[in-house]
């Protein structure tokens, strides 16, 4: 497998892992409106309140592993001389330092050698 492949393989799972989370995001309010109807005790609806807020939570660390993803994929891109714009990547997916859980480069290349095992 060449870096072409194993980066058409990543784009692949960044672009379904933005479909689920939409999806998951859209059931969720979905969810969340029907629980505005519900005749519910308080106790009860401060719960599923709570359920969906771990959900929103679930849902922005699955977009940091994606960002992530997308940043393996920018690195591998400008290390090997590879045209990146025809695989639609964020530009912001270069740089993700905000997050406690950033890649350093050693760890970098340590994914890229892992995904073509």
């Amino acid at each position: 497998m060449n870096y072409e492949d194993t980066i058409l393989q990543l784009c692949e799972v960044i672009k379904e892992s933005e479909y689920n989370a939409q999806s998951i995001l859209d059931n969720t309010q979905n969810i969340d409106d029907l629980l505005i109807e519900l005749n519910l005790a308080h106790h009860q609806k401060t719960k599923l309140s709570n359920l969906i807020s771990n959900i929103y939570g679930l849902l922005q660390n699955q977009d940091l592993h994606r960002q992530k993803i997308e940043r393996v994929v920018n690195f591998v891109c400008e290390n090997n001389g590879i045209d990146k714009s025809k695989y639609n990547l964020a530009p912001s997916a270069k740089n993700i330092d905000a997050s406690e859980d950033t890649l350093d480069a050693d760890e970098l290349e340590a994914l890229i050698k892992s995904m073509q095992s």
